[in-house]
């Protein structure tokens, strides 16, 4: 199939709807099992093929519209009941990457299939709907949705690093004199170093602008997951930080000569970040963890990202005033924070958080040291490693014990504190 699907695409649209069938229920049978392929990476092979059934254009060697796998996944029974939950395992199991480097990477290849399926089938009802189910799963749900900012965090930063450095290099070759005083190695040299960085950044933005719509459709579905305690915070930063690294005072540096080269596509990659910022901002949780975030959070960016949507008719006015609203209202709750925060002054350090020296808010013990944290803190820790932070012992997110009583301290000590006493 995978040898058809690179020579003669347009073979697979005409292939007998029972035969399509039957190559559809080999690849969920065996992808979808644990028990009956344990690796991971041979999972990945499976749906690597599967995603060649999807249709395509004529300029991938499509003749025929789609031809007979048009309608092949809403049909197919077994792929509209499991395949959203196949996908969103397998895209947990390959971060196990073993010893080697290149399993690193070898890891993304296989995920960026795993995107186009679930990009592509989330277009029908039938699999939103199966989206929607699988985020009732907090646990396996949470964890996918964190190795998904994991890899856009990896993708965006590592890409937009290597623009700069892309331009720093044209920079130098644009200074004829001074480009032409180097010797002929250190020439070759930085030419060879602009080419290598350009592959890296183009794979890195084409890679994070793939995670990127994908976090787009399922925050268009669900909510919940996202704005967990020990995601909510991760999730604002990226964002905010995409924003100042594209719309900040450093946004020149990233402006090479020939954007496209690299798949370098600063208005689409707003709109798409906007996008998944404004699927957010109907959760109050989302507001304050923008707000808490001292890094990249700049009520200047974000004023500068409304006024690149209006000069370049990114979004309809409808949609820009919408944004513009939901920056005042940050810009609110900012100035109410910083009243709260002169109102507290000190913190009890009982009632910091060992890790963030942060107030906490839902304090639990760590049965396992004794200790105590923020739920947040500690969650966020268990989501790529499942031990206590302070003795390395094994620790899961059900052995936490919620410190009720220090909880209600700490209510007591900022109801007293907003009261001015």
């Amino acid at each position: 199939i995978k040898l058809v699907a690179q020579t003669h695409p347009s073979v697979l649209e005409t292939l007998p709807i029972p035969v399509l069938h039957d190559f559809c229920n080999f690849f969920m049978a065996f992808s979808s099992s644990q028990a009956h392929i344990t690796n991971p990476y041979l999972r990945g092979k499976l749906l690597e093929v599967m995603a060649m059934l999807i249709p395509r254009d004529r300029n991938q060697g499509f003749e025929y519209g789609g031809g007979n796998l048009s309608n092949l996944f809403q049909e197919h029974s077994i792929a509209r009941q499991s395949l959203i939950p196949t996908l969103i395992q397998f895209y947990v199991d390959i971060e196990i990457t073993g010893s080697g480097s290149n399993q690193f990477y070898e890891k993304f290849h296989y995920r960026h299939f795993m995107a186009e399926l679930l990009l592509y089938v989330c277009q029908h009802e039938v699999y939103r709907a199966a989206v929607e189910r699988e985020g009732q799963k907090t646990e396996s749900f949470v964890r996918f949705v964190n190795m998904m900012l994991n890899d856009a965090i990896f993708f965006i930063d590592e890409s937009l690093i290597k623009l700069a450095e892309i331009r720093k290099i044209e920079l130098e070759m644009a200074d004829t004199a001074s480009w032409n005083a180097k010797s002929e190695e250190d020439r070759n040299q930085r030419e060879q170093l602009l080419q290598q960085t350009g592959g890296q950044t183009r794979w890195g933005l084409q890679s994070g602008n793939e995670v990127l719509q994908m976090m787009k459709m399922l925050t268009g579905l669900i909510l919940e997951p996202f704005m967990r305690p020990e995601l909510a915070d991760r999730v604002a930063a990226m964002l905010n930080y995409v924003l100042m690294q594209i719309a900040g005072p450093k946004m020149m540096e990233l402006k090479v000569s020939n954007p496209e080269k690299y798949s370098f596509k600063p208005k689409q990659l707003l709109t798409l970040v906007v996008d998944v910022y404004m699927n957010l901002a109907k959760s109050e949780t989302f507001s304050q963890a923008v707000i808490r975030d001292g890094r990249s959070y700049d009520q200047k960016v974000l004023t500068q990202v409304w006024n690149l949507l209006r000069k370049h008719g990114l979004k309809d006015e409808a949609y820009i005033n919408t944004f513009y609203d939901f920056v005042q209202k940050l810009k609110e709750m900012e100035n109410d924070q910083m009243e709260l925060d002169q109102q507290l002054g000190d913190i009890p350090d009982e009632f910091m958080d060992p890790i963030t020296a942060e107030l906490m808010q839902d304090p639990v013990l760590l049965p396992t040291s004794g200790n105590i944290c923020d739920r947040s803190t500690i969650s966020r820790h268990l989501l790529s490693d499942e031990t206590d932070p302070f003795n390395r012992k094994a620790l899961k997110m059900n052995q936490l014990e919620p410190a009720t009583e220090l909880k209600a301290q700490i209510t007591a000590w900022l109801a007293e504190k907003r009261a001015g006493k």
